[in-house]
C-alpha cells in the first residue's frame, strides 16, 4: 500500500472530502462549498490520488463511500473539529476558570495591592487561584523564566525589551511613628528627624536608602537603630517604641486603617516621587485570562484614584 504523507495533503481537500461524505452528491457538495461542480470533481480526483483509493463509487442514488472512506470518516470529523478549535480565538470565562495566576510583589505591595484587587478577583473568578510570590529586584528580568504572570512593584532599572510595563500610581515617602510619640506633638522637623532613631526595612539586596542619599547630599545622616527584612514587623516595632519608620505614603495610609495608634508625618525635606508599575512578559500580551487579570489590577488603582 502506498504511504500517504501529511505534507502532500491540502487541508482544504480534507474539508471537501468531509462535505462529499455528508452530501454524497457532487452537485450538492459544490453548492454547499459555494464552488463550481468541476472544481469539486477536480478536488475529488486529487483526493483519489492522495489516498490511492476511489473513495466513492457512483450509484443510481448518487455517491457511495468505499470501505476506505468509511474508515476515514470518524477520524476526519475529529481532525477537522480539532483544526477548527486550533484556529478559533481562545476563550476565557472567569466565572468557570480554575486557572492559577501568579502575582509577584513586595510585602508592602501585598498589603496595598491585594486588598484593592482581591474582592473583584474572588467575585469574578471564584474558582481561580491567586498565588502571590515575593518580589525582588531581579524579578523584572526573570519574568520569562519564573512563570510569573504579573508583577506590581517599583522598577528602578530599565527592564528588557520583552517586558511590558504600565504605570499604576505615583507615590512618595513619608514617616510614621506612634501617635502619642513624646517628641512629636507638632510637625516633624528636620532636627527631630535627625535626632530621633529609626527603624529601616531592607528588601533583598542591601542598598543605601533613597532618603539616606538625599540626606547625604544635604550633609546629614540619620541614626538607624534596627534593620528589618520586611514591613510587617517594622510596623509593630514602631508601634511599641519611639522609633521612626520611613515608608511609602500608600502603605502608610493602608496601615493606619488597622493601626490607629500610628500617625503619618510629611518628611521635612524633599524626595523624589516614584511610580508603581504593573509589568508582564510580552508572551502574555494577548492571553485573554492575562488581559482579565491586568484589567482587575488596573481598575483597582483607577477606582481608588478616582
Amino acid at each position: 500500500m502506498q504511504e500517504v504523507k501529511l505534507s502532500e495533503i491540502d487541508l482544504n481537500l480534507l474539508y471537501i472530502l468531509q462535505v462529499l461524505i455528508d452530501e454524497l452528491n457532487v452537485t450538492k457538495a459544490a453548492q454547499k462549498l459555494n464552488v463550481s461542480q468541476p472544481a469539486v470533481s477536480r478536488s475529488l480526483a486529487r483526493l483519489r490520488e492522495v489516498f490511492n483509493d476511489p473513495l466513492f463509487v457512483r450509484t443510481s442514488h448518487g455517491l457511495s463511500p468505499t470501505a476506505r472512506t468509511e474508515n476515514l470518516a470518524p477520524y476526519l470529523v475529529d481532525m477537522l473539529k480539532g483544526l477548527e478549535s486550533l484556529v478559533q480565538p481562545p476563550q476565557f470565562n472567569p466565572a468557570s476558570s480554575q486557572r492559577r495566576f501568579v502575582l509577584s510583589t513586595t510585602d508592602f505591595g501585598a498589603l496595598t495591592v491585594l486588598p484593592k484587587i482581591l474582592d473583584s478577583f474572588r467575585q469574578q473568578a471564584p474558582n481561580a487561584v491567586l498565588d502571590v510570590k515575593h518580589w525582588h529586584e531581579g524579578t523584572s528580568f526573570e519574568l520569562d523564566v519564573n512563570d510569573i504572570d504579573v508583577a506590581v512593584a517599583v522598577i528602578s532599572k530599565e527592564p528588557p525589551s520583552s517586558i511590558r510595563a504600565v504605570r499604576l500610581d505615583t507615590d512618595e515617602m513619608v514617616c510614621i511613628a506612634r501617635a502619642d510619640h513624646p517628641e512629636l506633638q507638632g510637625d516633624l522637623t528636620l532636627d527631630k528627624y535627625l535626632s530621633l532613631h529609626h527603624a529601616q526595612v531592607v528588601l533583598g539586596k542591601k542598598e543605601r536608602a533613597a532618603v539616606d542619599r538625599v540626606l547625604d547630599k544635604m550633609g546629614h545622616q540619620r541614626h538607624v537603630a534596627i534593620v528589618l527584612p520586611n514591613f510587617v514587623p517594622a510596623v509593630r516595632v514602631v508601634s511599641s517604641s519611639n522609633l521612626l519608620l520611613t515608608v511609602p505614603r500608600l502603605f502608610a495610609t493602608d496601615i493606619l486603617t488597622t493601626s490607629p495608634d500610628l500617625k503619618i508625618y510629611n518628611l521635612p525635606f524633599e524626595t523624589r516621587t516614584f511610580d508603581y508599575s504593573m509589568i508582564w512578559h510580552d508572551r502574555y500580551q494577548f492571553d485573554l485570562g492575562h488581559q482579565w487579570l491586568r484589567g482587575i489590577i488596573r481598575n483597582a488603582f483607577v477606582n481608588e484614584m478616582g
